[in-house]
């Protein structure tokens, strides 16, 4: 009997090109649920399936890269801090301190995010009303269905009575004949 091997089965070079994304990101501070996504796009695979084979298979085998990425990244972080501990603060009008070049990107930020906000309330206030809107019409659609068929009800009585009608005056005909 020949030995099965699944079409989509993990080869070597799936296994580093997963576990070298995962370590980048690592790397690099990002979270390995956004590393399991980047690799289930190269790997033509789900984010779960790339996250359970890291987890149950190749985690363990990598141990020594993973601790060398935090490291990395701690030590990148820290040199960050270091950076921004020498950029000189300034004092605002308010005597509140604040880096010289990122005050206007704040206030920038602040304006887009008050936007964004208004927009965000904009929408879901639009989207109750739309909410409404659905349910007067399944409501009015559910009263046109049972007036549809009261309709076809009545439809349905008024041939019937006009069969009983036909068949009186022909056995009226007949007893007139006889």
């Amino acid at each position: 009997m020949k030995d099965k091997r699944r079409e989509d089965a993990w080869t070597d070079n799936h296994d580093v090109t997963l576990a070298q994304t995962v370590i980048s990101h690592i790397k690099n501070g990002s979270t390995q649920l956004a590393a399991f996504e980047d690799s289930a796009s190269k790997l033509n695979r789900t984010a779960a399936a790339c996250g359970f084979r890291w987890n149950k298979e190749l985690r363990h085998q990598y141990e020594t890269e993973i601790n060398d990425a935090k490291f990395f990244r701690m030590k990148r972080k820290q040199q960050k801090r270091d950076i921004h501990a020498a950029i000189p603060v300034l004092p605002t009008l308010d005597d509140e301190p604040i880096m010289p070049k990122y005050e206007d990107a704040f206030r920038q930020i602040i304006k887009i995010a008050k936007d964004q906000a208004q927009k965000f309330e904009q929408l879901m206030h639009e989207n109750s009303k739309l909410k409404l809107e659905i349910d007067e019409l399944r409501s009015q659609k559910e009263t046109v269905n049972i007036v549809r068929s009261n309709e076809d009800v009545a439809t349905e009585d008024l041939q019937t009575f006009l069969k009983i009608m036909n068949r009186a005056r022909n056995l009226t005909s007949l007893n007139l004949n006889v």
